[in-house]
């Protein structure tokens, strides 16, 4: 070798350079899709931890099957992120939230066991998208040759927004006044907005005003000196009601309660007629218990809750609207003056209930306050007094009508499948077509027809609230259908006397 050769070995005494480290692996398609399967399973599994009060509140099994789900889901995340080397988590994932989506599917359509089919709302509709992400990202990182794959680098910003649209999506999706509804059905409520305008012009509803119903969620409970609603109901619901979305109304499911327990509320043994007698009659007529058993005259024994009220000009325009509502059931003081004025029967007198008078040529006008489809009376005679009115709403669909009265206390209730003989309701809906026809009936739909009910009438206040489903003061009247009820449930009083609504806030009265 010349000596003008450079050397290429390193100068006597220097340590030799380190081997060139090995480049680390780049990321594969799994190592993106492990991620993404956890991040949107998280965010299910936030949804369902939101909900589960709600339904722990309507139905136990509901309730304890959402607490179920969110934490398997939160499992099922953790448990991609700890073992990696393993393909059990990834069947996990696809497995569960398959199967979930599968119950959302049958709850929009046939509906689940203890609901009837309900209708898609943003929260659920959002959980389940996520649900059918981490299905098809679980799925196709289980196939090696696809998950070995190098996937793009994703940029810190892109990465960065869609993890605050995730967040931001899943926190609207649990806001009820950004969600647009208040946790009902598994998210998938009505909407019911408290942004009221000015009162309505007379005739008008107060849908112009925004006022929204739907199934409310409970609110946060206020100080009684800030409210200015006290006047509207009665002392003692005053005193018994709490905030939240009102009781069920219908013929839908199993009661909470037992025949006597029933008996105890409707029946008044000053009038003569034990209890325990009552109920031996029912039992003996399996149509009528089955009935009241399925909720047709009432579906709880407690007062509906009520949102209290502390903007002064909702206040006062619904105490003008309940003054007006008192004014127009004054003009049909009896059953004869019903009658007079183009209303007929549709139901005989039932506890809890009344019975109802329908006018049909006020069927196609929404609501209008001076214009109640239907009227309510403490018996069957033709001087049966006025307890309260009923409006019907004529509405397709799952979704609650979005008129009614200032607030969001008033709620819509119906009654599907009803059996009808010659156009009064026969039996109720929880009868099937061949017990129907056995007493002279035919089955009707009714899924289009939404009641609400305001008990406006002196000796008739409802102690479960003025707009609540049934009406605790409106008892058994006896044992026939004699009709000879005084007035004012029993109370002789008339609409010229004042309601006993409590006087104790600072707020109108009615």
């Amino acid at each position: 070798m010349s000596d003008d050769t450079p050397s290429t070995a390193p100068p006597s005494g220097a340590p030799a350079a380190p081997p060139e480290a090995p480049k680390a692996p780049g990321a594969s398609v799994g190592d993106t899709l492990r991620w993404l399967v956890a991040a949107a399973c998280v965010g299910a599994a936030v949804i369902h931890f939101a909900y589960a009060p709600t339904h722990i509140d309507e139905n136990g099994a509901h309730g304890a099957f959402f607490l179920t789900v969110a934490w398997a889901q939160l499992a099922v995340g953790f448990s991609l992120a700890r073992w990696r080397e393993v393909r059990w988590p990834w069947t996990a994932a696809a497995a569960l939230n398959a199967a979930v989506i599968a119950v959302w599917l049958l709850s929009r359509t046939a509906g689940v066991p203890g609901s009837d089919a309900e209708a898609v709302g943003f929260p659920d509709a959002l959980a389940t998208g996520l649900e059918a992400v981490a299905v098809v990202a679980a799925l196709v990182a289980l196939r090696p040759a696809l998950a070995a794959r190098p996937a793009f680098r994703l940029s810190p910003v892109l990465g960065a927004i869609v993890a605050v649209a995730l967040v931001a999506s899943v926190s609207a999706s649990v806001t009820p006044s950004i969600a647009g509804e208040h946790g009902h059905d598994d998210g998938s409520g009505a909407d019911h907005d408290d942004d009221h305008g000015d009162h309505p012009a007379e005739g008008e509803t107060a849908a112009a005003d925004g006022h929204d119903h739907g199934a409310a969620e409970a609110v946060a409970d206020v100080d009684p000196d800030d409210r200015c609603d006290l006047g509207f109901n009665t002392a003692a619901f005053n005193e018994v009601s709490v905030p939240g979305r009102p009781h069920a109304h219908d013929d839908g499911e199993p009661v909470d309660f037992t025949l006597d327990e029933w008996a105890e509320v409707f029946v008044d043994p000053d009038d003569g007629i034990p209890p325990a007698v009552v109920v031996d009659f029912i039992e003996d007529r399996p149509v009528m218990r089955d009935g009241i058993l399925t909720g047709g005259l009432t579906h709880t024994l407690d007062p509906d809750p009520w949102n209290p009220m502390t903007d002064p000009d909702e206040c006062a325009a619904l105490a003008d609207e309940l003054r007006r509502a008192k004014e127009v059931a004054a003009r049909y003081p009896t059953i004869a003056d019903a009658e007079a004025a183009g209303y007929r029967k549709v139901t005989t007198y039932y506890p809890g209930i009344a019975a109802h008078y329908m006018n049909f040529d006020h069927l196609q006008d929404g609501f209008v306050l001076e214009e109640p489809e239907m009227l309510l009376y403490d018996g069957d005679g033709p001087e049966a007094g006025v307890v309260g009115l009923s409006y019907y709403i004529l509405q397709e669909g799952d979704e609650e009508p979005t008129e009614g009265f200032t607030g969001d206390n008033d709620h819509y209730h119906r009654h599907v499948g009803l059996c009808f003989k010659d156009g009064v309701v026969a039996a109720g809906s929880n009868t099937s077509e061949e017990e129907c026809a056995d007493v002279g009936g035919e089955k009707s739909d009714g899924s289009a027809g939404w009641m609400s009910h305001v008990w406006i009438t002196p000796g008739c206040e409802s102690d479960w609230g003025v707009f609540s489903g049934a009406n605790p003061a409106l008892k058994v009247r006896g044992m026939d259908t004699t009709g000879e009820v005084p007035t004012g449930c029993g109370t002789g009083k008339t609409m010229d006397d004042d309601l006993a609504f409590d006087t104790s806030g600072d707020g109108p009265s009615v």
